[in-house]
Order: C-alpha cells, then structure tokens, then sequence
C-alpha cells in the first residue's frame, strides 16, 4: 500500500533547532505562493518578497544582523530582472544594477 503525500497549503512555519521562528511562507498546492519572510537566529527580519507559484516575483529585501537594509532587489520568475540596490554596512548605497533574464545590463 503507497502512503499518501500531503500538499502543503496555508502558511508554513519554520524554526531553528533552539525553537525560534526561521520561516513564515504561504503555500498552495504545494507550491510557496504569497508573502515569504525569512529570520534571523536574533529575531531579526533577513528576508522579505513573494512567491507566485513557487517562483521568487517582485521586490525581496535582506537585511543585516544589525537591522540595517543589505539589498533589494526585483525577481521575475526566480531570475534577476529590473533594479537591485546594494547597501554598505553603513546602510549608504554602494551598488545599483539593472538586470534582465538573470543578466547584469547596467
């Protein structure tokens, strides 16, 4: 007799061995669709953006251990596509790229 898999829908959370919160996503049928937001062991936001179908779509931010904006930047099914920002440890711009397909063109 096979075992029936379960698809995962609704929000799923993760946690680190010590029991705090690693990972909130949203799924349906199966597939992460929706909001993502991705901790830090501190508590700390790391990251933030959506999933359409379980591809990465939009704007997704990361952050420092310190709070402080690391990047951000925009996917269009799980590649790079449009504006990235890179920010030093300081929190001042450092990088802005363009990308298309995956592709830096700026």
């Amino acid at each position: 007799m096979k075992a029936i898999k379960s698809v995962k829908n609704g929000v799923v959370k993760s946690y680190y061995a010590d029991g705090t919160l690693s990972n909130v996503v949203k799924y349906v049928d199966g597939k992460k669709h929706g909001l993502c937001k991705v901790y830090l062991k501190n508590g700390q936001l790391r990251a933030l953006g959506r999933f359409s179908q379980g591809k990465m779509n939009g704007l997704w931010k990361w952050w420092r251990e310190d709070g402080k904006l690391w990047q951000a930047g925009n996917f269009k099914n799980n590649k790079k596509d449009g504006s990235w920002k890179i920010y030093d440890k300081k929190g001042n711009l450092q990088f802005s790229y363009k990308f298309k397909d995956n592709k830096k063109i700026l």
